[in-house]
């Protein structure tokens, strides 16, 4: 099964070129992928269960990682298979993603447009909006230019087991009073500055900038395994597929 046969069949709530353009800058396509923060590259394993084993080693306290295809946030010692399993993942992202965007709508400048609200709120968070990557995911969506490949077999499991939602976080609880309009205001300076080109410029350097969309995903997740040669966990990543390259 190709990439974007499984995009269209599991994101059901997400335009597929946009969540085909999601996955392309945040796993390069990789289903067992790790995303840490603060490094540049994904982690990429041979099996979800390699990818599960290092997820539970990785050490950050009061933090999360993202794992899978889209990215889905967790804590590191909760990482397990349903979070894994391509189909489930992406629908879960997917339907987080819908959700954010219908905050967006009713918030009065957050709705000019609500899909980039949404997505710069998954990758981010409320409170730090990942700018800089829903640009990225917004350039390739216009361009159409995120490749397609077959899946690896072992990729193809559980197709339609989408399964149900895992709990909401914290960000998905609505604030009330003084402390949801103090939000807002953050919100909305964060995603929409009243000065469009000061917005270009500063998101440049995004508060929660993980870096993702300063290369090409291709590169990122090709040199995965060069940049994590520390202890055991060397031999556990592996290369991209031969057609995952830069077109």
């Amino acid at each position: 099964m190709d990439l974007v046969t499984l995009v269209t069949a599991c994101a059901l709530s997400v335009e597929p070129k946009l969540m085909h353009a999601l996955i392309w800058h945040q796993s390069g396509g990789e289903p067992w992928a790790v995303v840490v923060q603060n490094e540049r590259m994904p982690r990429v394993y041979s099996s979800m269960q390699d990818a599960i084993s290092e997820a539970h080693a990785i050490s950050i306290p009061n933090d999360t990682v993202r794992v899978g295809l889209a990215g889905l946030p967790v804590s590191p010692s909760k990482a397990n298979a349903a979070m894994f399993l391509p189909c489930r993942n992406v629908a879960i992202a997917a339907q987080r993603i819908t959700r954010l965007a219908d905050r967006c709508k009713t918030h009065p400048r957050l709705k000019a447009d609500p899909t980039f609200c949404g997505v710069a709120v998954y990758r981010g968070s409320w409170q730090r909006p990942d700018i800089k990557f829903a640009e990225a995911v917004a350039a390739t969506v216009a361009k159409g230019d995120a490749p397609n490949f077959d899946m690896s077999r072992d990729a193809n499991i559980e197709l339609l087991d989408i399964g149900s939602e895992t709990p909401p976080s914290n960000d998905f609880v609505l604030a009330t009073g003084s402390g949801l309009e103090e939000r807002e205001r953050g919100w909305s300076s964060a995603l929409f500055p009243s000065n469009a080109q000061q917005s270009r410029n500063e998101s440049s350097n995004p508060p929660n900038d993980h870096r993702a969309a300063e290369q090409s995903p291709s590169s990122h997740v090709s040199s995965a395994h060069q940049s994590s040669a520390k202890g055991p966990i060397e031999r556990l990543f592996v290369p991209t597929s031969s057609g995952r390259g830069p077109q």
